[in-house]
């Protein structure tokens, strides 16, 4: 390993927390250098909250416009030129990512892009995006890594090549007939706006009512919703086995309280929870440890196991959701500031385990 170049803060991923935090510690005159893999400024604006609405919202105009006699209005055959939906949002996250850069680069952030990993207390080598390699190390280093949708292993699920939230929202086409794995947010949300914009729509869940988290009375007001709207339902079911390919031809074998059954279709979109991007980044050679769901440890102060390293976000264990990711590097800061704020609003009964 070649000698690293010395930094006064790494924030190792460029996200939501991990972009407060690099643009206060530039700020304030320390050197400071952001690893980040691929989405300048996280999920959120790249492929998830943001990007997700803007298909929603070309989805609400679409089915405005198939009732349009419900609202006295005449017109003639419409169509849903996908094509046109998805240069509609990949424009809107290209404006985004372009306000992230010119802020790392106003508040002096040095923003290295390629793939990281630990190779000793708070050094970080990196294989960068456009060749070569660098080992950087600092006084203080802060991990913001996010999560990924989780594919489970199941039999012929990721032989089938199923289609997550990311390939969802770049889709040129419309999925004849796409079927659901999930009746979480993200599949809610993703398989209403793919009916909205033309697909049949199929949604499998293993839970008894729909967005599980949420009260019996709400559930049973999305199920009467997407019921309405011609999108079919299948709860307390079971996925056997998957067999094809996902863009194709795909077959499910199912099992519910009613017996077996198969269930044929083009494509799978996965929405089946999140893991962390823990795993395979040499955190245990900078002394940090993870939990069993491997998120990494942490205490209230957002600290890790190991010294003067911080881990925040949906790595962290953090409820996953944007404002609480902002939250956690406001806590961190004022910690370090020389205040005594703690994760107290979501305490560790409520963190991920």
């Amino acid at each position: 390993m070649s000698s690293p170049e010395n930094y006064d803060v790494i924030v190792f991923g460029a996200g939501t927390a991990g972009k407060v935090i690099a643009w206060n510690m530039a700020k304030a005159g320390r050197r400071t250098a952001v690893i980040e893999r691929k989405y300048i400024g996280g999920a959120c604006p790249n492929v998830a909250c943001l990007p997700s609405k803007n298909v929603i919202y070309s989805a609400k105009v679409a089915s405005l416009v198939e009732r349009h006699l419900e609202f006295g209005i005449e017109t003639g055959p419409t169509i849903t030129d996908m094509a046109r939906v998805y240069a509609r949002k990949r424009e809107m996250v290209d404006a985004f990512v372009k306000i992230h850069l010119d802020k790392f680069h106003g508040a002096g952030d040095e923003l290295i892009l390629g793939d990281g990993m630990f190779v000793a207390p708070r050094t970080i080598q990196v294989a960068l995006r456009d060749g070569g390699e660098r080992t950087i190390a600092a006084d203080r280093v802060f991990v913001d890594l996010g999560t990924h949708a989780t594919v489970p292993e199941m039999p012929g699920l990721r032989e089938a090549k199923p289609l997550t939230h990311i390939e969802a929202l770049d889709l040129q086409r419309h999925p004849e007939h796409l079927i659901v794995l999930g009746g979480g947010y993200v599949g809610l949300e993703l398989g209403q706006a793919l009916r909205r914009l033309g697909s049949r729509v199929t949604l499998i869940s293993r839970d008894p009512q729909l967005a599980s988290a949420e009260d019996p009375e709400v559930s049973q007001a999305v199920l009467r919703l997407f019921q309405d709207e011609g999108i079919d339902v299948l709860l307390g079911t079971e996925v056997l086995r998957v067999d094809g390919t996902s863009g194709s031809h795909v077959s499910l074998e199912l099992r519910s309280g009613t017996g077996a059954r198969t269930v044929d279709g083009t494509d799978i979109l996965v929405s089946l929870g999140r893991t962390p991007n823990t795993a395979g980044i040499g955190l245990e050679k900078s002394g940090i440890e993870v939990t069993e769901k491997g998120h990494i440890r942490v205490n209230d102060r957002l600290e890790t196991t190991a010294p003067n390293i911080w881990a925040m976000g949906e790595c962290a264990g953090s409820p996953y959701f944007t404002h609480v990711s902002e939250d956690d590097a406001v806590i961190i800061l004022e910690n370090l500031n020389g205040g005594t704020p703690a994760t107290s609003t979501y305490p560790e009964a409520h963190r991920c385990p």
